[in-house]
């Protein structure tokens, strides 16, 4: 950690809301992630400061640590980050900008890069538009020159917005025509969502038998990882993707679209949760990821993984599983780091993936009639093949794969 990274944490709590600990804990965990060293917590009960969001004693009290930066839990509105900087002599972000800066050090993809891209300039195009307004209601000195520039730059933004856009279009394409390949060649899909810092990761390799960078600390995985995996002659592809976190902005979400395609068109989610989590941190937890589930449009049945049980006597973990049931779809309990419970998952995952049906299909004696069988012995369950006036198959499989052989029958009677 770059000892010179300094900051302190401001919080304003709304005086109507019962007083919430791990809001301040994870804002800590986030600015730790950053690289920040954290020279001071400060919090105060009372309703929004239209100028700074917080009292301007607060702030003054902050600066007495002399930090590089002040980190707000609250968002900051332009208005309020054009006051402080203003005002006093100090770098300002909030929350969200932590998260941003966060995405920005871990992007290590060309997708992932331009995701935090749009997610930041997302952010930048309306905080540079109120400046604007900002500087020529307050005739600031200096702007009758430096507006023209920023009028640009606001454009600027706009098109660059529109430019990554079209690229990411093209990323999402790219990424529905793999899931489409996939699932031709028998694979189910199979996504794991959740909290960041859940253990997504770690339960992917535990799964799969993979070595992906798994580590304590949010936001670990910003671009999707996919691995095989095969239970009871299922073959899947299981994919992590990134973590999800309380009071994300909508337009943030937007900005990850291409990455969170993985859980919105996957066969089945994994809700990954960490059970040794304070009760109340956990159900918070929950409905935060229901949340963003909901907002990517998730219609897959899901199995709610309680991991971390490893971290808790067997009472206290019943005692949250029965808690929280009504927040945890299929639920199971598991340790991805000590593996406990891994082939309980695997059996309830096996439950959970599309049924296979029996079909008897009669296919013409032609080369891509047998070519069609050939990949059928790889995708589905052969019962029984007849060789009368037609190929006759009966066989258990996907209802994709019957409808792709369904129209090679077609396509071979319309000759």
């Amino acid at each position: 950690m770059d000892n010179d990274k300094t900051a302190v944490l401001l919080m304003r709590e709304n005086p109507a809301n019962p007083i919430d600990p791990y809001r301040m804990i994870e804002l800590r965990g986030l600015a730790n992630a950053a690289g920040y060293r954290v020279l001071q917590e400060i919090k105060q009960r009372r309703e929004r400061d239209h100028r700074f969001q917080i009292g301007r004693g607060k702030i003054e009290e902050a600066l007495s640590c002399h930090p590089k930066k002040l980190i707000f839990y609250n968002p900051l509105s332009p208005t309020q980050v054009f006051n402080i900087r203003s005002e006093f002599p100090v770098q300002v972000l909030d929350r969200f900008n932590l998260i941003l800066e966060i995405f920005a050090s871990r992007a290590s993809t060309r997708e992932a890069k331009l995701q935090v891209e749009l997610a930041r300039l997302s952010y930048d195009a309306p905080q540079v538009r109120s400046e604007l307004a900002l500087k020529k209601r307050g005739e600031q000195p200096g702007f009758r020159g430096a507006g023209a520039y920023e009028q640009s730059m606001y454009h600027d933004i706009r098109g660059r917005m529109a430019k990554i856009r079209g690229e990411l279009k093209e990323v999402e394409a790219m990424g529905e025509g793999r899931r489409k390949r996939r699932r031709e060649l028998g694979f189910d899909l199979i996504a794991l969502a959740g909290y960041t810092n859940a253990g997504k990761s770690t339960l992917l390799n535990t799964l799969t038998g993979s070595v992906v960078n798994a580590q304590d600390q949010p936001f670990t995985t910003l671009s999707p990882t996919t691995r095989a995996l095969e239970i009871n002659g299922r073959r899947a592809m299981l994919t992590d993707t990134v973590g999800f976190i309380d009071d994300l902005p909508h337009f943030l979400i937007k900005a990850f679209q291409s990455t969170l395609s993985e859980i919105a068109q996957a066969d089945l989610v994994l809700l990954v949760a960490d059970l040794s989590d304070p009760l109340e941190l956990l159900r918070r937890k929950l409905v935060a990821s229901h949340k963003a589930l909901w907002d990517c449009q998730v219609t897959a049945p899901m199995i709610t993984v309680l991991n971390k049980m490893d971290r808790l006597d067997e009472f206290d973990a019943r005692m949250r599983f029965d808690q929280i049931k009504d927040l945890a779809p299929n639920p199971v309990m598991v340790s991805a780091h000590s593996f406990q419970g891994q082939e309980s998952l695997k059996e309830c995952i096996y439950q959970h993936l599309p049924p296979l049906k029996e079909y008897q299909i009669r296919l013409p004696y032609t080369s891509r009639s047998f070519g069609e069988l050939s990949r059928l012995y790889g995708t589905s369950e052969l019962l029984d093949v007849s060789y009368e006036d037609d190929l006759v198959l009966s066989l258990r499989g996907r209802a994709e794969d019957v409808a792709r052989l369904s129209k090679t029958v077609e396509d071979e009677r319309a000759k």
